[in-house]
């Protein structure tokens, strides 16, 4: 859904799109998922607020997804009845409210959208059908071209009570009983039902039962805070996405404690991607607009349409780029290309969280298979985990973990961290760090992703980003324990930081920015980096300072240490696909302003890197196809496999580079480079029960 008032570069959408297909419709009587039993194959469950959040905010990742074979579907919890107007934004004074209408033109033109991303043809054929979920019936739509391509509409609807709009986020935080239903115009499911807060999350949990995916994907359970022009705080994500996310992550973990495979959660940002710059190259935007132009009904005019409330959302139209939404896609939890180390022996150990749960997976023996992943104890972790080697050659695992809370609506997030009892030994209890929001409930949701470093003191710091747009860290003292958490300052930080210790044992520590000429609506300058040191190892950090830099970068960062003691600084390249690398030229000198674009791969997310030997920087990170790609001083090569997170980069005990990935059904996966045949995959065991 567009807001009003919103500027920006129009796209266009190529070419005149194929004629509308013949919908069929079907009724079913009530049907029983049948219980998980064995492996899960690759498959995805998008569970949404409205027809288009999907298209906006996660794509390219649906139709990279889809290009695989594996089964997609998505979920829409809302009717997204807006003010029943299916007109050219701009155009609606005196048009009539219908919302049936409305809404059939948005459920039409989403299965225009993912007809063409599947197929090509937005005209395929789709099977709507009528079917029996937990809690009454409810609109299935099968691709019939791609069977394994669906759409399942719930139509939970706004409604106005005792004076005020009643919606998704009331339901979810107890404010009102139950909501109603919108039926669409000509939809299968002509009657209205009404969901209560646990019918709802039940029926989600039906659903996950019915599809049960190694994958699931929302919008934003935690959105950023922003200050509006009237410098009033606010979160910035419509309020149906936070309450979709919320209930599909206990959907999630009921489905899980029922005893299924617990699927992989990956969350996206909603409306704040229009205040970040553009991570995605110019041909994925152009394309991800392209669908977002036939679920808009651009191509109007140009075929006969026979769908009663019309062929997609015309608020929408070909005005998707004005938002300033397509041009990234940001996960919630960035992720971090620093889980994969090596131990003292040799042996290369990698981390992961995988169903809420860190896992462990370890070499048997230097540059050989690995071992099943063990999980540590306990669960509700946040989707991503740094792990930091010690002077002695221990590990140490920091990540934040949601723990109940008095109500199901106020869980409690922790940084915590474990550390081995020995080097290459077993891992002891987890550690609470508590949280830089300290007593402050409502903000102990805004915490950013862990990025531990250790300096020339031995001393641990970790640090994450903060709800104000800030940083904060936590210091160890000289008798082990943690000082409180400090304010390190900070405007407009991207989370997914980057922390290493330079050659004088001092901690460095950097974060994507935007300048300072930033405005509400939309970013501008060129956005570069803060950037923190410690005075002495030991010591407290420095203050911190903005630095521009050219060309402008976007997050999440990634520092890395040569064997000489210089770090190198990769980020990419802002609104361009590329990778930028800052090299500085010796290792107590200054930062350069102006990196090295390393043209390519094209996708987001955080790039990992390693030494080889002769001091050769090789590179890893997500591709425009969303596979992993390498880089090694030639160019970057796509060596396959969609993946979750970030790869990670190592060199073995052989010197042989070693690309680490967790693939979409939660296993370890590791390819290593072969002179006689390229870069072979493996798949280190399956993740333990």
């Amino acid at each position: 859904m567009l807001l009003s008032g919103e500027k920006g570069r129009r796209f266009t959408v190529a070419g005149a799109l194929l004629l509308a297909g013949v919908l069929t419709a079907g009724v079913l009587g009530f049907q029983r998922p049948a219980p998980p039993a064995g492996p899960v194959p690759p498959s995805f469950l998008h569970i949404v607020a409205h027809p288009d959040d999907d298209l906006f905010f996660i794509n390219p990742d649906i139709v990279q997804a889809m290009r695989t074979g594996a089964a997609v579907t998505t979920v829409y919890v809302t009717a997204a009845e807006g003010n029943g107007k299916n007109v050219v934004r701009g155009r609606n004074a005196g048009a009539p409210v219908d919302h049936p209408a409305y809404i059939a033109a948005r459920h039409a033109g989403v299965r225009r959208a993912y007809a063409q991303m599947a197929t090509g043809d937005p005209a395929a054929r789709w099977s709507r059908r009528r079917v029996h979920a937990r809690h009454g019936f409810v609109e299935i739509d099968t691709l019939a071209a791609r069977r394994r391509i669906a759409l399942v509409f719930l139509n939970l609807g706004n409604w106005l009570v005792d004076g005020r709009v009643r919606r998704l986020t009331d339901l979810w935080r107890g404010t009102v009983p139950a909501l109603a239903t919108r039926p669409p115009l000509g939809g299968t499911v002509p009657e209205s039902r009404t969901y209560t807060r646990g019918a709802l999350i039940a029926e989600l949990t039906w659903l996950l039962r019915r599809y049960r995916p190694s994958v699931v994907r929302s919008l934003d359970p935690d959105p950023e805070r922003g200050v509006d022009a009237k410098g009033a705080e606010h979160r910035t994500d419509n309020p149906d996405h936070t309450a979709t996310a919320l209930l599909a992550r206990e959907a999630v973990a009921r489905y899980a404690r029922a005893g299924a495979p617990p699927p992989q959660v990956v969350y996206y940002r909603g409306y704040y991607n229009r205040h970040w710059p553009g991570n995605l190259g110019q041909e994925t935007v152009a394309e991800k607009l392209a669908f977002v132009g036939t679920y808009g009904w651009a191509d109007q005019g140009t075929f006969p349409c026979h769908e009663p409330g019309g062929c997609g959302d015309l608020q929408v139209g070909a005005t998707g780029a004005l938002s300033g939404w397509p041009q990234g896609t940001h996960p919630r939890y960035p992720g971090t290309a620093r889980w994969l180390r090596p131990l003292p022996d040799g042996r290369l150990a990698a981390f992961a969280v995988v169903g809420g749960r860190v896992l462990r997976w370890e070499e048997q023996a230097p540059g050989g298979p690995w071992r099943p992943g063990v999980p540590l104890p306990g669960d509700g972790f946040l989707p991503e985990v740094s792990v930091l080697r010690l002077p002695d050659g221990r590990l140490a695992v920091f990540g934040v973990q949601v723990v109940p809370g008095r109500t199901l609506t106020e869980p409690s997030y922790r940084v915590v961290y474990a550390t081995q009892d020995r080097p290459s030994g077993g891992f002891g209890d987890w550690r609470d760090l508590g949280n830089p929001a300290g007593g402050a409930p409502a903000r102990l949701r805004d915490v950013g992703a862990t990025v531990p470093a250790v300096d020339g003191a031995g001393r641990i710091s970790v640090f994450v980003r903060n709800g104000g747009l800030g940083v904060s860290g936590r210091t160890q003292r000289a008798d082990g324990a943690f000082g409180p958490w400090t304010d390190l300052h900070g405007k407009r930080v991207q989370d997914g930081l980057a922390a290493e210790t330079d050659a004088a044992g001092r901690i460095e520590l950097f974060g994507a920015a935007l300048p300072a000429g930033w405005q509400w609506d939309r970013p501008s300058g060129t956005p570069g980096l803060w950037h923190w040191r410690q005075g002495t190892p030991g010591g407290p950090m420095g203050a911190g300072a903005w630095t521009p830099v050219t060309p402008g970068v976007t997050g999440p960062l990634t520092l890395v240490r040569d064997r000489g003691g210089r770090l190198d600084l990769l980020a990419r390249q802002a609104n361009g696909g590329g990778t930028v690398l800052f090299r500085r030229p010796r290792p107590a000198g200054p930062w350069p302003g102006t990196g090295t674009v390393l043209a390519g791969p094209g996708g987001y997310g955080p790039v990992g890197a390693a030494f080889a030997g002769g001091g050769a920087l090789w590179l890893t990170g997500r591709s425009a196809s969303g596979s992993a790609a390498v880089h090694s001083g030639g160019g970057w090569q796509d060596i396959g496999g969609l993946f979750l997170q970030a790869p990670a980069a190592a060199v073995d005990a052989t010197g042989r580079p070693v690309v680490a990935v967790i693939d979409t059904q939660g296993r370890l996966r590791v390819a290593r480079r072969s002179a006689a045949s390229g870069w072979e995959w493996r798949t280190a065991g399956t993740q333990a029960p």
